[in-house]
């Protein structure tokens, strides 16, 4: 019984309307039933999610596979939805048009079943009183000792199985779904499909790119013209930035920081490609092939007051269905031999027009005093821009739209350690572009709306290629003599620089690279 005088309470003040006993007991109540769900039905309620983790989650597709970067809840996710369809009765007649009998669970080794089960699965299975509830209900089913599944009060068996066991014993007995806890060799996956082909049952893999089978690459991130495996099925690749905000907008503990500690601890660029972006390694055909996480991204420091800025902008409609409009910031040093990409926005999934970009870039000017932009270009093949931006006098130039052109000089300056960028929240996405575009990959379906913004600015830039040691790539060789205008003045005034002004700004500059180990 509760005790009354919880609710005893001072008058209120004139004007406000006085809460009853019944409705504060009622409150009450609900705060409790809330708190006995999450507590009770963890795998429903007693987590955040990710939009991505909803998506997986509530998939009804038959191949479901999501390949994601490390530590991500990629696995809890489907554990999460394991124990949702064992035990949800409801989605039954839906999902098999009867009653479904048995899941198979597999982990890489044996070893990763009892570890797996006592950190994730015993903090999403049914508690408290659900633990033995006719519908929630589950126990552990064991032979010698060793865990083997679980057997649910719905009627469901989950069997534990494991790649590492022999591959007969993967040949017996009908399945209704199958869930696979990283990437699945693939002789075994033909195997398995056929243990849920009676059943017309679903298949599902979570799992980072380790192995890096062309079968899983060609599944999910096929190049032009090549066969895409599974055309059907539900994909998804997922990095870890994609995992700093939740459905409800509240930030994840996935903040910046922690993801360059991530990315710091990576090996290799390889590494940074499977462990922070979920990516597939990409032994060829990258486009920008000099660019490598691990040297040309560089920890967030001011730019000296005296670098020269320019801006590229790629102005796109935006939504769901169209590629986002993109802005981006090169800082660069008064002898046009180092640059850094300071600052710079994709706007993922807005709808944006040329007068929303124009504003865009102001806002970027005034909030961060840039009053030392030299030169700003864009995609002249949307005219209004150019219309727009001039009458809100802040007009900006044509770009130089040729990739051949555009690529050789992001190479050249990657190669080089010429050009580097800032590792932050936003940036990442293009470091994410540079990283994995392939030349395979046709205009409509790239991803390169960052890269092409950075293009865009850093081809008119007046670079100083003599401290190139060597021949200079044609393309190059043509940009460095056919300047705008206003390229030329930035050389012709760069040259009026006496030697003691070049020396101060060379031993500065020398500070802030040994100062960040560029």
């Amino acid at each position: 019984m509760t005790d009354p005088s919880l609710f005893k309470t001072e008058n209120p003040p004139l004007g406000e309307p006085k809460v009853s006993k019944e409705d504060k007991l009622r409150e009450l109540e609900a705060l409790h039933a809330e708190a006995e769900l999450r507590e009770g039905l963890p795998h429903i309620h007693g987590w955040k999610w990710y939009t991505w983790a909803r998506d997986f989650f509530e998939s009804t597709n038959h191949i479901n596979l999501l390949c994601a970067a490390n530590q991500i809840s990629k696995s809890s996710t489907q554990i999460r939805k394991a124990i949702h369809w064992a035990t949800e009765t409801a989605l039954w007649p839906e999902l098999w048009n009867n009653k479904p009998k048995q899941f198979w669970y597999l982990y890489p080794t044996r070893d990763q079943v009892s570890a797996e089960f006592m950190t994730k699965w015993t903090e999403f299975l049914p508690a408290g009183k659900y633990k033995d509830d006719p519908k929630y209900g589950w126990k552990e089913i064991k032979k010698h000792g060793d865990l083997i599944g679980i057997l649910f009060h719905s009627g469901v068996y989950l069997f534990f199985k494991t790649y590492a066991q022999d591959p007969a014993s993967l040949q017996t007995g009908t399945c209704d779904a199958l869930f696979c806890d990283e990437e699945l060799p693939v002789n075994i996956y033909e195997e398995l499909m056929m243990r849920i082909s009676a059943s017309n049952g679903y298949f599902h893999m979570v799992f980072t790119a380790t192995l890096g089978q062309e079968f899983w690459r060609q599944a999910l991130e096929p190049a032009e013209g090549e066969e895409e495996k599974l055309p059907g099925a539900w994909k998804r690749t997922i990095s870890l930035y994609d995992a700093m905000v939740y459905e409800d907008g509240t930030p994840s503990h996935w903040v910046p920081e922690k993801i360059a500690q991530v990315r710091g601890r990576c090996s290799t660029h390889t590494e940074v490609l499977k462990r922070v972006y979920g990516k597939f390694i990409v032994i060829g055909g990258r486009k920008y092939e000099s660019f490598d996480i691990k040297r040309h991204m560089k920890p967030y420091h001011n730019v000296p007051r005296n670098w020269l800025v320019y801006v590229g902008a790629d102005p796109g409609s935006g939504g769901a269905e169209n590629h986002p409009a993109a802005l981006c910031y090169v800082a660069v040093n008064p002898q046009m031999t180092e640059g850094r990409v300071f600052l710079g926005a994709r706007y993922d999934g807005i709808i944006t027009t040329a007068g929303d970009l124009v504003e865009k870039h102001l806002a970027f000017r005034i909030n961060n005093n840039l009053n030392n932009i030299c030169g700003k270009y864009y995609d002249w093949g949307c005219k209004d821009f150019d219309t727009i931006s001039t009458r809100m006098g802040e007009p900006f130039e044509k770009a130089e739209k040729s990739h051949e052109i555009g690529e050789a000089v992001l190479n050249t300056l990657f190669k080089n350690n010429m050009l580097f960028i800032y590792d932050t929240d936003e940036l990442g996405k293009l470091g994410s572009e540079l990283a994995t575009l392939k030349r395979a990959t046709v205009k409509n379906k790239a991803k390169d709306d960052f890269a092409d913004a950075l293009r865009y600015a850093v081809t008119k830039i007046p670079w100083d290629w003599s401290v190139i040691i060597g021949e200079l790539p044609n393309e190059l060789e043509k940009e460095k003599t056919q300047l705008s205008p206003m390229a030329q003045e930035i050389a012709d005034r760069r040259k009026a620089f006496d030697e003691e002004e070049i020396a101060a700004m060379d031993a500065e500059f020398a500070e802030w690279n040994e100062a960040y180990g560029s």
